[in-house]
């Protein structure tokens, strides 16, 4: 049996083997100690890596969420700010309003009040025009361009489109971060067709068709009826606006004239070819006195007349009617009548209830103050109400718009708040799955350092050679 020694060769092999395996250890300490990391590679801890990678993911779409939140919230901010300053300008309008209501003001006073009027909506198209940064708020997702622009006929009119604009703030979250021109400053809401009651009009029995403002033109074209007395009528009845049939009575003994249910007046004196005489509606008949013989009279007056939406086409009407349809082909509008209490001919404001943004009721509201058409006090104080009244439900959807917009800043508040402590719970789980505990490193560390030390000293002692030992 033939005695095993171990080689020269074998003994370098174990020796190298030994100390490569102890510096190996050596350089990882090491680089844990450099790096705090105890895993710098996956073959480090297997199962380990593949946790610390899904944490890595999970803290990743944290901070995407985080940063589209902070990024997200100037925008917020900034149209919260504007829609507050907004319903602030339509308080001051309506306040305005209100005070041009007051049956004791003249039109010198109105116009005042209109022109005043003109530049809060000037500064509410402003604010309906905030940018952030290079962003239009109020255009929905069209961002590049202007949200309100007067077109060539001077109506402000919605440019934007419908889209709302939202923002991922977790896997299955979105946020509104701003509100479309259309629902805060132009929502529409029709609500039925509503008029200013000038001629006496009434909604008919079929549903109507249109956005905004339109004119009834109620026009009178004859005048019929026995006068006698010598009284007849003045230019033959052209100037009169009376619709249906009318009492007159001029009384000679008391000298008065009166019209239905209107007041009696005197008999003009000295005589005159263009009296003007009123009934209880409004409704003009002018009289020609000039041949009257001092006799009393008693007679009925009736007016005809027909109607017209867009100022061109005209109906006649019987006043029976109780679903007569108008067109405006210009405007695609279209109404149904009810001609039955139809009482003077003028122009009578059909406005479509809920189709108009603020900017058109502000507008017409500046239109009704300056009186361009020479309305009584009544007649405009009826319209304006009709102007308030669309003004009010416009201030609600600025309010409305408003909380909408509050209520994201306060989830964006609540989620942000979330995400950074799952943000922190998220690290810590990351931490303690791939960085190194530094006491038991270093201890690991010193002792491989001392294994190494120990191993070169070991192995210098079994490389070692000499003719003697070679020989034996």
């Amino acid at each position: 049996m033939s005695n095993l020694r171990p080689t020269q060769s074998g003994t370098f092999s174990l020796v190298r083997r030994s100390l490569s395996a102890n510096a190996r250890k050596l350089v990882s300490f090491q680089q844990q100690v450099a790096t705090g990391k105890r895993i710098l590679k996956p073959s480090d801890d297997v199962i380990g890596s593949s946790r610390a990678l899904s944490f890595r993911r999970q803290i990743a779409s944290a901070d995407r969420y985080l940063s589209t939140i902070g990024s997200s919230r100037p925008t917020v901010d900034a149209a919260t700010a504007a829609l507050e300053q907004g319903g602030t300008l339509i308080t001051e309008a309506r306040t305005l309003l209100l005070q041009s209501m007051n049956g004791t003001l003249n039109q010198s006073d109105r116009t005042s009040l209109a022109n005043q009027i003109e530049l809060l909506l000037d500064s509410l198209l402003d604010v309906a025009n905030t940018k952030s940064g290079e962003e239009y708020l109020f255009s929905g997702t069209e961002t590049g361009g202007r949200a309100f622009e007067r077109g060539g006929d001077g109506k402000v009119a919605y440019r934007g489109n419908q889209v709302v604009r939202k923002v991922a703030i977790g896997s299955d979250a979105e946020l509104a971060i701003g509100i479309p021109g259309s629902e805060a400053f132009g929502r529409f809401e029709f609500s039925g067709l509503n008029f200013s009651d000038l001629t006496g009009v009434r909604v008919g029995t079929s549903a109507n068709q249109g956005v905004g403002d339109e004119e009834i033109t109620v026009r009178h074209d004859a005048t019929t009826g026995v006068l006698g007395g010598g009284i007849t009528l003045a230019s033959g009845g052209a100037k009169d606006t009376i619709i249906g049939a009318r009492a007159l009575v001029v009384d000679s003994a008391a000298g008065t004239v009166q019209l239905g249910n209107g007041e009696a007046v005197d008999i003009p004196n000295p005589l005159t070819a263009d009296f003007v005489v009123k009934d209880e509606f409004g409704s003009e008949v002018y009289l020609d006195f000039s041949g009257y013989t001092g006799a009393a009279v008693n007679t009925t007056l009736t007016g005809t007349g027909s109607v017209s939406l867009d100022g061109v086409s005209f109906t006649a009407f019987t006043g029976t009617e109780t679903d007569l349809q108008l067109i405006d082909a210009g405007t695609g509008s279209v109404v149904h009548l009810n001609m039955n209490d139809v009482d003077r001919a003028g122009s009578d404001l059909v406005h479509f209830a809920g189709t108009v943004n603020v900017f058109t009721v502000l507008e017409g509201i500046v239109s009704d103050l300056k009186n361009e058409s020479g309305l009584e006090t009544n007649e405009l104080v009826n319209r304006l109400g009709l102007r308030l009244d669309e003004l009010d439900r416009n201030h609600s959807n600025v309010i409305g718009a408003l909380g909408t917009l509050g209520g994201s800043a306060q989830r964006m508040q609540l989620t942000e708040t979330q995400t950074q402590e799952l943000d922190l719970r998220l690290r810590g789980l990351l931490s303690n799955e791939e960085d190194a505990d530094f006491s038991e490193l270093i201890l690991d560390l010193t002792q491989t350092e001392r294994t190494l030390e120990l191993a070169q000293l070991s192995g210098t002692r079994l490389i070692q050679t000499s003719l003697l030992n070679f020989l034996r």
